[in-house]
């Protein structure tokens, strides 16, 4: 799976470099409900071409066509291009996100607990994260774990601090000595699974807006593999519906003891 996961981001990353058009023209709506910008649109593609010319029916959830189905035994959840703001405002924080999960049986929908493996591809760096259910977590193929035990006096948390905000998240990073965010929540995930970071938090003051599935799939298991914790705002394990339409807020953590800090 590994090799499947590593051949839609080698897609993507080509189509994401080659393309030379306006990367900010809305060209439609997204199954999610948002604007789908070009360089969404062709990055998608690039995803799809893959799978159709290495005949991987495979399933795909993606955050721009929704739930593709195919008969394949697997489910892809795809974002092609996270932090595409980023990208077109030119700051150099966006990756590609794609994590797999058995295909759920007919009437049921498969669940971000059962996610086996993620992959997730900064476009700029070309750093690769990926891990695999039970097999730990790596940076290009190599291991990495959560800052294990925290230093109080040098803490850094990611908190996002958007006009979309809950009132609470500035409270978060006031307990923090350094606070940072890079917009794009799969690599945010993966700050706090290498370590660079202590906790990621995101609470939305609105409805709607939410992270979703697509954006956090594999980003959660890469923590998780890495000797960390993603939770809801209830503390409790982060599960949910991998759907075009599900949403979450959540905290991603390295040590378990940071939630004693948190409002």
């Amino acid at each position: 799976m590994k090799a499947v996961l590593s051949g839609v981001a080698d897609a993507v990353q080509s189509a994401v470099r080659a393309f030379g058009g306006d990367v900010g023209e809305v060209v439609g709506m997204g199954a999610t409900g948002a604007h789908t910008q070009r360089i969404d649109a062709v990055a998608e593609q690039a995803a799809f071409q893959f799978l159709e010319s290495h005949n991987l029916p495979y399933t795909v959830l993606s955050e721009e066509a929704g739930r593709v189905e195919k008969a394949g035994e697997w489910t892809l959840v795809l974002d092609p291009v996270d932090g595409t703001h980023n990208l077109v405002r030119g700051v150099p924080a966006y990756a590609v996100s794609v994590a797999a999960v058995r295909t759920a049986r007919a009437g049921k929908v498969e669940r971000l607990g059962q996610v086996t493996a993620g992959l997730v591809r900064d476009l700029v760096t070309g750093h690769t994260y990926h891990a695999e259910a039970g097999k730990g977590a790596f940076l290009n193929d190599r291991p990495i774990r959560v800052r294990k035990p925290f230093a109080p006096n040098d803490t850094v948390f990611d908190v996002y601090l958007g006009e979309k905000a809950h009132r609470d998240a500035s409270d978060v990073a006031g307990l923090a000595r350094r606070v940072r965010n890079f917009g794009a929540a799969s690599l945010d995930l993966c700050l706090v699974a290498k370590g660079a970071t202590d906790l990621y938090y995101l609470h939305s003051a609105e409805v709607g807006h939410e992270l979703r599935a697509m954006d956090v799939a594999a980003g959660v298991l890469i923590v998780r593999e890495a000797g960390g914790g993603v939770v809801g705002l209830d503390r409790r394990p982060l599960d949910m519906d991998l759907s075009p339409r599900a949403r979450t807020n959540l905290i991603a953590f390295g040590d378990e003891q940071i939630l004693e800090m948190l409002p």
